[in-house]
């Protein structure tokens, strides 16, 4: 009886079963729930979240045990890892401390408050063992609103006779004696400073499991006798697993009167003219047409609006502010909100918000949703923060704000600041007179459409930027390939392409699979012409690099197109011998591209964000955004093979060598992309806790990443598992999981839309969301109902 309890405690089946119970309970966490603080009262914080993690852990060593892992020391390695992780995570749980210390400008405490997730009226003390004063605070804004651009703690540690300052801010943490203080957040008033203080001794030893893992993985894909090695040899492509592993290392208005349609008619070639001209924004100097281009997008989310293009628009902005406030340009993507300003389409005129006296006639509104905390601002909050941020990009164009295009003579000892329109008052009234009748000259040449006037404008101004900011004015090359970069837009030329390739490489692979018969020369004609639309898009990505001095890679737009990439590289790399393999590859790739151009993604080039200024960056999303390619490769594939398998059945065709050869690359995309995602997952973590102070928050975003990983290993092992090996079903599985993945990136950033992955938040259609959690609901009925045949039909 003791035999038989063992055997079924430690069996794949139990190891499916609360694995999949884990990850509804992370589900549910995460969707169930509005706020952090709930997920953790209901779930993070319960007992019987705990046990299931603690049986998983139990079982995992009772199957290491059972199957001899250590007979493999990759595999051993890589599930020792696991159980690492879950002992490093019960420490930090268990002994680890959390709380918040609470200063305002001149006061000094040792005290922090304790608060438990679990139960937000448990409320302790811990005395850390030295004292923190807050000697300074100083709160960053937007130039004209009350929106916090960033805020800094100034503070001195004393311990004994011990003093020294330090100053606290985004990913710059303050580390102690075991404790890690990093900035949280702030009084209205702007005299104090909230700390989120830490002290973790599991910290360690969840790092050294992130280590293991990733030994586990390489070591397990090397081992001659492992299923990976066993997958490469079935396949016959030569050198295949050498290939595989390279992507894991690699990478002033005048009066007359005018019409819309006459400007729309006259304007293009001024505004060509007035957009080559360098203005300073956010710290960085750039061409009009970028500025133009990112405002116009934040402001319409499109780059052509009204029958004119980007610069013409902003153009009229600035020299008809009259005229253009009156068209419809603010876009309101929130259905609700909508219907408040009471439109039938989706953009509203600049004057809509504002009443008589000039005020903004939603003001409550969007004073309530600055107010509310971020993690329980609803969608509708989140739309008016974005109309006023609309607004206000609008009123800057209006205003002649945006236009910081003046330095100061003194340039050098005022960190570069170039000055806009309404701030020439700060210099002496020779250069104020010069610089605004430049500016002058600038607007009315646009108003009347003279190009030359324009230009001769620009080229003043340009004379003077020379002058007195030479060290940091952009290389007129850059300058130039910016503008070619916005104008060649190869990024949505490349839709139609990949997805036409793939498209072909589809019907030529069906077409190979069922006359048995290969089409060389077309073959060939694809793969090239694949190369050379991945040629243009990383040509395009090395460009974007160039141009913005960073990854490009740190934000949403950014991160889908390095997806699209991947995809493509996998697919053109190591799949293209099999036709159906790349053409997968590539419409993947198209579809991405697709998505990354929708009109709820900023495509602009941009300064990154504080928390994204650390080579973290470079490795967490380039190994994570890596992982999507693969396993979109993979899923693609597994549709395709459930279409063969349908031939196969109706038409009677013998397909079984095609069938197994497309799982066997099914297996190994799968394996490279969990491998990748893990990785990448747990960098991520190491990255949080080197900002923000944790390395593991149950964050939506991360723990989706940890539901994904587990459903993927769930279909990794399902070949080991009796009634869930067939090929059909593997097939079938492959195809669905990628719903966790689109739910990891779409669903979090666009639709769940909390925690501390603002940076990627967007918006979307709620009907797409539907679709997410339908594919994942279809994948849990088939895994629960062939994993209790597996069950029954053990017993039986």
């Amino acid at each position: 009886m003791l035999k038989r309890f063992f055997d079924l405690l430690f069996s794949l089946q139990v190891t499916v079963i609360f694995a999949l119970l884990y990850m509804f309970a992370q589900i549910y966490a995460t969707l169930g729930f509005a706020s952090d603080s709930d997920a953790w009262l209901y779930v993070y914080g319960r007992g019987w979240f705990e046990a299931i993690q603690w049986i998983l852990a139990i079982n995992l060593i009772g199957i290491m045990y059972k199957y001899k892992t250590y007979n493999k020391k990759g595999i051993f390695i890589l599930h020792l890892s696991i159980i690492v992780i879950f002992i490093g995570a019960g420490i930090t749980r268990y002994f680890g401390k959390e709380g918040v210390l609470h200063l305002r400008v001149g006061e000094t405490s040792s005290v922090i408050m304790l608060q438990n997730k679990a139960n937000p009226a448990d409320v302790g003390v811990l005395d850390m063992g030295f004292k923190v004063k807050l000697d300074k605070f100083v709160m960053h804004k937007y130039p004209g609103s009350t929106q916090p651009s960033s805020y800094d703690s100034y503070v001195t540690v004393i311990d004994g006779n011990k003093t020294f300052p330090y100053h606290i801010y985004m990913n710059h943490i303050l580390v102690y004696k075991g404790f890690r203080i990093y900035q949280m957040a702030y009084d209205p008033d702007e005299k104090g400073s909230i700390l989120l203080v830490g002290k973790d001794p599991g910290m360690w030893v969840t790092y050294l499991g992130y280590i293991l893992m990733t030994i586990g993985f390489l070591m397990s894909m090397f081992e001659r006798k492992s299923r990976f090695q066993a997958t490469v040899k079935k396949l016959r492509q030569s050198g295949l697993f050498a290939l595989f592993m390279i992507l894991g290392f690699a990478f002033m208005a005048p009066s007359q009167a005018i019409s819309i349609d006459e400007f729309a008619k006259n304007s293009k070639g001024v505004s060509e003219e007035f957009a080559k001209g360098l203005v300073q924004f956010n710290g960085r100097i750039k061409p009009l047409d970028s500025l133009n281009l990112d405002f116009i997008h934040k402001i319409t989310k499109k780059a052509k609006l009204h029958g004119m293009d980007y610069n013409q628009l902003v153009a009229g902005m600035l020299a008809y502010p009259s005229l253009f406030e009156n068209l419809p340009m603010i876009y309101v993507g929130h259905p609700g909100v909508r219907e408040t300003l009471g439109l039938k389409t989706k953009y509203a005129s600049y004057k809509e918000f504002f009443n008589d006296m000039g005020q903004i006639k939603y003001m409550k509104q969007i004073d309530l949703a600055m107010q509310t905390p971020d993690r329980e601002r609803t969608k509708v909050q989140r739309e008016w923060l974005k109309i006023n941020e609309r607004l206000y990009v609008a009123y800057m164009i209006y205003s002649g704000k945006a236009f910081a295009m003046f330095p100061s003579p003194n340039a050098k000892n005022e960190n570069y600041k170039w000055y806009a329109i309404d701030e020439l008052n700060k210099l002496d009234p020779l250069t104020h007179r010069f610089y605004f009748n430049l500016f002058k000259q600038l607007v009315e040449g646009i108003a009347t459409f003279d190009v030359n006037k324009v230009k001769e404008a620009n080229k003043k101004i340009y004379k003077i930027q020379q002058e007195y900011s030479a060290p940091v004015l952009p290389s007129k090359s850059r300058v130039e390939m910016e503008i070619k970069y916005n104008h060649m837009k190869i990024f949505p030329s490349l839709i139609g392409i990949y997805s036409t390739l793939g498209l072909i490489a589809i019907l030529i692979g069906f077409f190979e699979v069922l006359r048995t018969k290969k089409l060389p020369k077309i073959e060939l004609t694809l793969v090239v012409l694949g190369w050379i639309a991945l040629g243009l898009h990383t040509a395009n990505m090395m460009l974007r690099w160039y141009i913005s001095g960073h990854a490009p890679w740190s934000n949403a737009y950014e991160s889908i197109i390095f997806i699209a990439w991947g995809s493509a590289f996998a697919s053109l790399m190591f799949f293209k011998r099999s036709m159906l393999a790349l053409g997968a590859g590539l419409f993947m790739a198209g579809m991405f591209m697709m998505v990354a151009h929708l009109n709820n993604i900023d495509p602009q080039i941009t300064n990154m964000v504080p928390v994204l200024k650390s080579y973290w960056l470079l490795i967490h999303v380039a190994v994570i955004t890596s992982s999507y390619g693969f396993l979109a490769v993979g899923g693609m594939l597994g549709l395709l093979n459930m279409v063969l398998f349908a031939v196969r059945r109706f038409k009677g065709m013998d397909l079984e060598f095609q069938i197994k050869e497309i799982n066997n690359i099914i297996y190994l995309s799968l394996y490279i992309g969990l491998a990748l995602l893990s990785v990448g997952t747990f960098l991520g973590g190491v990255w949080a806790n080197e900002s923000w102070g944790r390395y593991w928050s149950w964050d939506p975003k991360e723990t989706w990443s940890l539901i994904t990983m587990i459903a993927y290993a769930i279909v990794i092992h399902s070949k080991m598992i009796p009634k869930m090996k067939g090929e059909f079903l593997f097939s079938v599985l492959a195809f669905l999981s990628f719903f966790f993945v689109l739910m990891t990136y779409f669903g979090v950033n666009f639709y769940i839309a909390q925690g501390l992955h603002a940076y990627g938040r967007g918006e979307g259609d709620a009907t797409w969301f539907n679709v997410l959690k339908a594919g994942i609901g279809v994948w849990t009925m088939i895994v629960v109902a062939t994993l209790t045949m597996a069950i029954t039909h053990k017993k039986k």
